[in-house]
Parts: C-alpha cells; structure tokens; sequence
C-alpha cells in the first residue's frame, strides 16, 4: 500500500511537500526508504517500532527549516517548520504540524493518546492529524453509535472545540474501507486546524 501511495505520485503535477503516516511498514527497525523524500520518525528505544512518521519532499527541505518534536512515546510526534517567505501568504512564517497514531486504551473509554497532545495548546498555528480510532456524529453523521464509541470520542471532539479547532474532514466520507464483506465503513483519519490555519484549507 505505501509502495503504491508513493509510486502514484509520479502521475502528479506536483508531489505532495509533507506525507504524514500512521502504523507504518517497519523492516529490521528501519522505515522504508523513497525517492526524493526524507523521512522523520520518533527514535527507535528497546526495539519498538515507530508508529508514525513524516515524509518530506526533497526539495521543499531544503527550502525551509524543520525542527522534529517528539514526545517520548512512538504514538506521536510534530513538526514545527519556519521560513521566512510564509508559507500561505507571507505573514505566516511558521506552524506545527502533530500526526498520532491513537488505539483503543487499557481501559474501555479511552484511548492511547490523550485529547491535551493530539490538540497542543501552543501560541503558534497548529495543524493535527492522525488514525485516531475514534467515531463520532460530527465526522460520520450517518453511523449508528454504540455508548462506548461516544464515550471515547467526546472527549476530544469538546477540546477541538474548546480549543477553536476546526474538523476538515467531508462529513460522512469515509476513511476506513474494509478488506472483507462484512467490515464495517468508517471516519477515523481526522485532519484538525487550529483558528490561524483554518482559513487556508478548503477541505
């Protein structure tokens, strides 16, 4: 799958800058390499693999400068990137990009990463995205909720919320296709943008 991810951006006009995975191929502890792209991953520490990573595009490296953040955990990780062209417009010269990897947690309402890392509260723009295994009626408004799915959610849909973030994702469009019949549809691959970003995304 990440093979052809990458492969397909040979037909594009423009290669994505920034590519942000979760639960990514490990082989030997290392991350698979691709052309014209570097990737950053939280460090590798007792032989568990990263279950997130970024890759960014060449090019576009070299334009900029890149500062990795890490949270001592292989669930989450950031970005803050700087340059002083701006990045939409020129007075946006930096902003912070979280990607995580969320599963459910020890306990039945919650879940690995907490509501307070997935939405940081930093005095700079903040992009965040992820797997976050959650469901709830604002991403998928067509789904019928068990209690406990609810129960997980909440929690950081009302800090998004308390927090000005803005969901980007399609309501309803799905993020999770199942590889069998029987598999259930989902929306569980969020994209959020803080007050300062959100003008700047359509989608």
């Amino acid at each position: 799958m990440f093979l052809s991810l990458f492969g397909s951006f040979s037909q594009l006009a423009i290669a994505p800058s920034i590519v942000a995975l979760q639960d990514p191929p490990v082989y030997r502890g290392k991350l698979p390499s691709f052309l014209l792209y570097t990737y950053f991953s939280p460090p590798s520490e007792n032989s568990a693999k990263p279950r997130v990573a970024f890759y960014v595009f060449s090019s576009f490296l070299s334009s900029i400068t890149l500062l990795p953040k890490f949270f001592r955990r292989k669930d989450i990780m950031a970005l803050e990137l700087f340059t002083p062209n701006g990045f939409f417009d020129p007075s946006l010269v930096g902003f912070t990009i979280v990607n995580s990897y969320s599963i459910k947690g020890r306990s039945n309402n919650t879940s690995s990463v907490p509501p307070d890392l997935i939405f940081p509260v930093l005095s700079g723009p903040v992009f965040t995205l992820g797997d976050l295994n959650i469901h709830h009626r604002t991403a998928d408004p067509l789904r019928a909720f068990e209690e406990e799915e609810l129960a997980i959610s909440i929690p950081y849909f009302d800090r998004a919320t308390d927090l000005s973030f803005s969901l980007l994702n399609s309501a309803g469009v799905y993020t999770r296709f199942s590889m069998s019949l029987v598999g259930t549809l989902g929306v569980i691959d969020l994209p959020f943008a803080c007050p300062l970003l959100a003008p700047y995304f359509s989608e």
